[in-house]
């Protein structure tokens, strides 16, 4: 029999984001590793049960997510997989910030 890979995801949000077309998997070894985009956080919120029910196990979120969303992702798939979010370091803030707020 054989063994099955470990499925684990990376999100991103953003409103230019098309889910259907800005999505890759990447395998290795024993992993698949999904990038998938959203748009919004109740899209996120869908999206974390469906990969839920899809056997992943885990999802590290960007930094547009934040700890809140993180937690209700979690709740949101019945916390059957644990869910990660991005942060810079405290010194870094202001100049993250600033990166994130320029329009392209």
């Amino acid at each position: 029999m054989m063994k099955s890979k470990k499925k684990f995801a990376v999100m991103l949000m953003g409103s230019d984001y098309q889910q259907k077309k800005d999505y890759a998997v990447l395998e290795t070894g024993g992993t698949e590793t999904h990038i998938i985009a959203v748009n919004t956080p109740q899209q996120a919120l869908e999206t974390v049960k469906t990969l839920a029910d899809d056997g992943f196990g885990a999802v590290e979120v960007c930094g547009a997510f934040g700890e809140a969303l993180a937690r209700q992702m979690y709740e949101a798939a019945g916390k059957r997989l644990s869910v990660g979010f991005v942060v810079c370091p405290s010194d870094q803030k202001e100049m993250s910030d600033r990166f994130w707020s320029q329009q392209d």
